[in-house]
């Protein structure tokens, strides 16, 4: 066609209106500085027609005889093919539609069109594939266009379904299928209202006998060696001490400074509230608030807001109107939250930002969400919570116990059996089995000297994670240093002669 074009004018007309001020616009694209590259070597005027009337151009991009390209068009594979003529066979609804087609029904062949073997449904502008009643052909097309496609979400999902393919249920499993993505689900954050309604500390009933305790550090050091403060706050008149102590303070230290700084001049409270610094948390704290018959309270992992009389300091208040300020705040607080419904057994997703903190490990690169991981164990009376414990894999040395705000629900279904998981294999320690194992060679040093032994890799199995195609090979250095009581179980067996080596 380019030959025939090049050095004559001549005219094209659209339905495109657009295309007749391309040529006059001050600022261009990158895409379209591309294109008009390319139209500049013609000479050529734009007519715009309506595409009512466009009719030769319909003709020409939709002949009958083209029907049959539209399996092309979808991409599908000859055993995709081949699974969804067997299937339609089998769906009853499918099949009597077909049945009618091959009768020459008039009113079933102007929504519906067989094309070698496939149906489709005809709407106008487009063709939809219709997709028989069988679980993994569903399953495959919803991964295709939600796995595929970087997660979207429900309404880009479901935009991409729409435009290929039909089943009568097909917006409730989008629905479902989105719900229990495992990817969306770790990797996606969550804007709804945070779990756990507000339970706050009851109120003292006079001075000093309820304590809040934290360390703060100035990042500053002073001259006489000192860099933390130690505040304790009185909870009912909201007096405060501060005192100076050193940043490599021991728990010994700290009980001193408490008894030299507050329980000289007020006694000893009945209560203290602290955070989880292992300085409060310490056998010998315990011990020690054991003898002077004072009770020991800590606040949930990373939960600052339990303790926030030594967070910020705040005036004194009268009892009855600190009553009366927190029933109004839990009125108001708890309109924007939802109350927490997890239970012994139930799997939930911790948020990374918990356990990346006790380590240091940026957040960036991390997932939104580690687990899925069970509740052990609903933390004081009420069976709603709001701090649960969880089961935090053995490598992560950190505290258990989290806030219901820091957890979301897991989401699972039996609906998708064949769905593919779209998850890589875990490394959050929860290794179940070794399966086989193999050396690996090492370069041999440059000049003289032993050759180095080869080193031994261990292929794992993780847990919820039955593919073996999402086993790992790992050193037995790497494991030792995660999971060596794993590594101990297999070599023990090795040595019975209870395991085999493939």
């Amino acid at each position: 066609m380019r030959h025939y074009l090049l050095g004559r004018f001549f005219y094209v007309r659209t339905d495109h209106q657009t295309l007749k001020w391309m040529r006059t616009q001050p600022v261009l694209s990158d895409a379209l500085k591309h294109w008009i590259e390319v139209i500049e070597q013609y000479d050529f005027e734009p007519q715009y027609i309506k595409g009512e009337y466009n009719k030769v151009v319909d003709a020409l991009s939709r002949r009958p005889d083209f029907l049959g390209a539209l399996i092309t068009e979808f991409g599908l594979a000859d055993d995709v093919t081949r699974s969804l003529v067997k299937a339609y066979r089998e769906d009853p609804f499918m099949a009597e539609i077909i049945r009618r087609l091959e009768a020459k029904d008039k009113a079933t062949s102007v929504e519906f069109e067989l094309v070698n073997g496939l149906l489709f449904l005809e709407k106008p502008g487009n063709k939809r594939l219709c997709v028989p009643n069988l679980e993994s052909l569903r399953s495959f097309f919803l991964g295709e266009c939600h796995d595929a496609t970087e997660h979207f979400g429900y309404k880009k999902t479901a935009a991409n379904l729409l435009q290929q393919f039909w089943w009568s249920t097909m917006m409730k499993d989008v629905k479902l299928y989105l719900e229990t993505c495992q990817v969306c689900q770790r990797d996606k954050p969550r804007t709804q209202a945070p779990l756990g309604l507000i339970k706050p500390l009851p109120i003292p009933k006079r001075p000093g006998k309820s304590l809040s305790m934290d360390f703060m550090d100035t990042l500053v050091m002073s001259k006489s060696g000192m860099r933390h403060i130690f505040v304790i706050v009185d909870r009912f008149s909201k007096y405060a001490r501060l005192v100076a102590m050193p940043e490599t303070a021991k728990t010994e230290y700290v009980i001193r400074l408490f008894k030299e700084n507050w329980v000289r001049d007020f006694g000893l409270p009945k209560s203290t509230i602290s955070d989880l610094d292992v300085r409060f948390t310490s056998e010998l704290q315990k011990a020690a608030s054991a003898e002077q018959g004072t009770q020991l309270q800590t606040t949930s992992t990373n939960h600052p807001e339990a303790n926030g009389q030594a967070e910020q300091l705040k005036r004194a208040q009268a009892f009855e109107q600190m009553h009366r300020a927190q029933a109004a705040m839990i009125e108001s607080e708890n309109k924007h939250r939802h109350p927490s419904t997890f239970q012994v057994g139930d799997r939930v997703w911790v948020k990374s930002s918990e356990p990346g903190q006790e380590h240091r490990i940026s957040c960036k690169l991390m997932p939104q969400y580690f687990g899925p991981w069970e509740v052990l164990d609903i933390v004081g009376d009420d069976p709603d919570g709001p701090s649960y414990v969880i089961q935090i894999p053995d490598h992560l040395h950190t505290y258990p116990v989290y806030h219901a705000s820091k957890l979301a629900p897991f989401e699972e279904t039996d609906q998708f059996p064949s769905r593919c998981s779209m998850l890589p294999p875990t490394m959050d320690g929860d290794i179940d089995d070794i399966v086989d194992q193999r050396e690996i060679p090492v370069p041999k040093p440059t000049g003289r000297g032993r050759p180095p032994k080869p080193k031994l890799q261990y292929r794992v199995w993780f847990r919820h994670h039955p593919d073996p195609k999402e086993d790992r090979w790992l050193t037995r250095d790497e494991l030792m240093q995660t999971t060596p009581q794993v590594v101990a179980h297999y070599e023990k067996l090795l040595e019975k002669g209870k395991r085999q080596i493939d």
